[in-house]
């Protein structure tokens, strides 16, 4: 049996899932419990507002939250022949350093996608840094040369 859990955060739950996304940031420096309670709220406004277009999936020991991924579901525009179409980004990944390199991460991912599926969301794409790629690789992700980003410009200053 793993000693953590993967499911759906509980409402109870939202400061310390404000807490990973802050982690995951890496804010130097760190914002003070006032602003990061104020981040919760928005965050957990956010998740309401977003309903089914928005999946979250956390890693849990016991009371408390270890990881976490994320997938936002956009509705692309319908074809002729596809009227309903979707896609799916993963996003903020994240596990506390201390439980690095025990499959959490990937159990995490692994969550995500399943639920991608479950609900017919046809591709997932993600955004990874050097280190990860090995480990998006290793869950079924590829790359592709015909998906593209561009950057805004920076601020004229």
């Amino acid at each position: 049996m793993k000693p953590y859990e993967v499911r759906a955060p509980r409402s109870d739950e939202i400061r310390q899932l404000a807490r990973l996304k802050i982690d995951w940031a890496r804010l130097d420096p760190d914002p003070g419990r006032a602003a990061e309670w104020a981040y919760a709220d928005d965050l957990a406004a956010w998740m309401d507002r977003m309903g089914d277009r928005m999946l979250c999936r956390v890693a849990v020991i016991g009371d408390t939250l270890i990881g976490m991924a994320w997938l936002v579901v956009f509705e692309r525009v319908p074809d002729f022949e596809q009227r309903k179409r979707r896609t799916g980004d993963l996003q903020s990944i994240y596990v506390v350093p201390s439980k690095r390199g025990h499959g959490v991460g990937r159990a995490l991912i692994d969550a995500v996608c399943a639920e991608a599926d479950r609900r017919g969301v046809p591709r997932v794409t993600v955004q990874a840094n050097t280190a990860d790629t090995a480990l998006y690789e290793a869950v079924g992700f590829r790359g592709s040369s015909t998906l593209l980003h561009r950057d805004a410009p920076a601020p004229q200053g």
